[in-house]
């Protein structure tokens, strides 16, 4: 009986969870290849202590891009001449621990699924994660400098940002009664990748601003010219004529400020080699590193390069300093500071673009998460969970902002330790929830965060922002590269990147009148917006062009000497002719050989009737 009670708690505490797989370090130069774990599905047992472990790896796995936004946000306002130090980073770990709290309250939601009366569910009820949107920082930025440069505080600009994006939530909720045959043909994965693409080329710049140094000495670089008194005299190098000013411009040197003590120019050696630690650590945790280290390297490479940084000198003068973590309160929660909400009308546009693309994100996300999780990802159980993240969405951008925090959105990262670990049960979402829920309590945790130099953690976000870039070049490849096809992403992505890269093009004199109504500099202000946001401008060409022209078949050749041209994919864009090169093409296309492969796996219901595999909600990965 003692030894039955014994195995019983060590169940109950442990589960029965292969930790060896887990932790042990792995040679990439080794013959042969690892057995794998057993998986352990949506509604399995994995033991308490086991539980927290698997949380604390997803919670790990995400802090890196929950910290990322706010971070970059709060940066801002440094720009407020009424704020003082202490009250910028007063703001900056206050952002920092409402995000981490916001995002644990809706990422319990998501993992539980709480039912609703006809057939629906608020959250997905699968192990898939809320977290911070990338997307909307581009929009909150450019609304919060244009505020600012009309004399608005950073409190108040930021007000206008939350509430617009409250306004704005709304939009997700609505996209979840569409139909997905709607969904599909408005917004389908051309459209969503190459739209993310732009999402990721705008983040990986403000990223690698960072690693230089900062944002606003990227900006000004080269100095910063300073009106003097006069009067002064330019002489023509021409001409000799001389001429005499009554103003003068002195050319000022920035500092990267952001980087504890030390003031350097941007783009120093050591801004760059800490930034660039931060990747090498990447690259060794992805050669040599656990299943366990691997889940957790983006955060685990983040605070090797704060490390660094807090053992490294410059001038005499230190990377991190203890001051910002002193005046950090010990608890913390939300609410604690609050922000006069209004609504900017040029915003709403370009949010609604933005949560239309989050929300056709989640779609695939949910998928996503269902394939790593081995549950069906089609009917009426799919459909279900898609609509209930989607409602999620939306009540999370309205609640979030409501709660002073940037909107969330479906997280993917976390299906690659689904994959990884072969653990997609709830268990595990709900101690990840639980343990972001510690982190934002904790304000002195907040504090260690707003202590990281601007250079390591451009390290970090440039890797995160460029697996933006890499999803949506997933999302685009999933489509043939029809002629057709090829067009829109040209068109969308010669739009976007242009933009991106000369912001100016729209800003200056494209509508430059100063005797503008109200209501007309309202529209003026919105274009403008959209227009200067490569992405925005991106997907309503790749929208607008995708409705407008027709689609096309794969183009069918003459069928390749040697097997080793062959094509393979579930609807190849080239189809190769069965018949003899020479013949009329018009002849051959009805025998036309289709060179498919069909990867898709059904789904074998257990006792219960439920989509996952094996009676036990248990079974060997194969």
């Amino acid at each position: 009986m003692t030894a039955w009670r014994e195995k019983r708690y060590n169940y109950i505490l442990l589960g029965d969870y292969d930790y060896k797989y887990l932790c042990m370090p792995v040679w990439p130069f080794k013959a042969g290849k690892r057995d794998p774990p057993t998986f352990f599905a949506t509604d399995a047992w994995l033991g308490i202590l086991t539980a927290m472990v698997m949380g604390l790896q997803h919670a790990m796995a995400m802090v890196g891009g929950l910290i990322t936004p706010p971070l970059l946000i709060s940066a801002y306002a440094a720009n407020d001449p009424t704020l003082s130090t202490t009250d910028v980073d007063t703001i900056a770990q206050y952002l920092v621990s409402a995000a981490l709290l916001v995002t644990s309250i809706m990422t319990a939601i998501q993992v539980t699924g709480i039912p609703l009366p006809y057939g629906r569910q608020w959250g997905a009820g699968i192990l898939s994660v809320m977290g911070i949107s990338f997307t909307t920082y581009p929009i909150a930025v450019s609304t919060i400098s244009a505020l600012m440069a009309d004399g608005h505080t950073f409190r108040e600009a930021y007000g206008y940002l939350l509430g617009t994006l409250a306004c704005v939530g709304i939009t997700p909720v609505v996209i979840s009664f569409f139909p997905p045959r709607v969904l599909k043909r408005i917004f389908p994965p051309i459209v969503c990748g190459v739209t993310i693409v732009l999402i990721g080329i705008n983040l990986t710049g403000a990223g690698m601003a960072n690693w230089g140094g900062g944002s606003f000495c990227n900006t000004y670089a080269d100095g910063l010219w300073i009106p003097q008194a006069g009067p002064c005299t330019v002489t023509n190098a021409t001409s000799g004529e001389v001429t005499t000013l009554s103003t003068c411009y002195t050319n000022v040197p920035i500092m990267c400020s952001g980087n504890g003590d030390v003031m350097l120019p941007f783009g120093s050696g050591p801004y760059v080699g800490l930034g660039f630690s931060v990747f090498v650590m990447l690259v060794i945790i992805e050669l040599f590193g656990s299943p366990f280290l691997r889940n957790c390297a983006v955060i685990i490479s983040l605070l090797f390069g704060y490390m660094l940084a807090g053992v490294t000198r410059a001038d005499g003068k230190r990377f991190v300093t203890g001051t910002k973590i002193a005046n950090a309160p010990a608890i913390t929660f939300l609410w604690v500071h609050t922000f006069p909400l209004n609504v900017y009308g040029p915003a709403v546009l370009p949010l609604i673009i933005v949560f239309t693309i989050t929300s056709i994100e989640t779609v695939g996300d949910v998928a996503a998460t269902e394939e790593a999780s081995f549950l069906q990802t089609s009917g009426p159980a799919h459909n279900k969970r898609t609509r209930g993240a989607l409602l999620n969405d939306g009540i999370s951008g309205i609640f979030s902002a409501l709660a002073t925090s940037l909107p969330l959105t479906t997280f993917a990262q976390n299906n690659g330790i689904i994959a990884l670990t072969a653990v997609a049960s709830r268990q595990a979402g709900w101690a990840c929830a639980g343990w972001l829920f510690i982190f934002g309590l904790i304000g002195k945790f907040g504090g260690v965060i707003t202590t990281i130099p601007n250079c390591v953690l451009g390290g970090m976000t440039t890797f995160l922002f460029a697996n933006v870039i890499a999803s949506g070049i997933k999302i685009m490849i999933s489509q043939h590269f029809t002629r057709r096809n090829r067009f829109v992403i040209a068109c969308a992505l010669a739009l976007g990147i242009g933009v991106t890269l000369v912001p100016n093009w729209a800003q200056n004199n494209l509508w430059n009148n100063p005797n503008l109504s109200e209501g007309v500099q309202g529209v003026r202000d919105a274009l403008i917006l959209i227009l200067e946001t490569g992405f925005t401008l991106g997907a309503l060409t790749a929208i607008v062009l995708n409705l407008l022209l027709p689609d096309e078949k794969g183009l069918t050749v003459p069928e390749p000497d040697t097997p080793d041209l062959s094509v393979q994919g579930a609807e190849p864009s080239v189809r190769y002719s069965s018949k003899p090169q020479g013949k009329d093409p018009l002849q051959s296309q009805d025998t036309s050989m289709h060179m498919t492969k069909d990867y898709s796996t059904d789904m074998q219901k257990n006792d219960s009737g439920s989509d996952t595999p094996g009676a036990n909600n248990k079974a060997p990965l194969v």
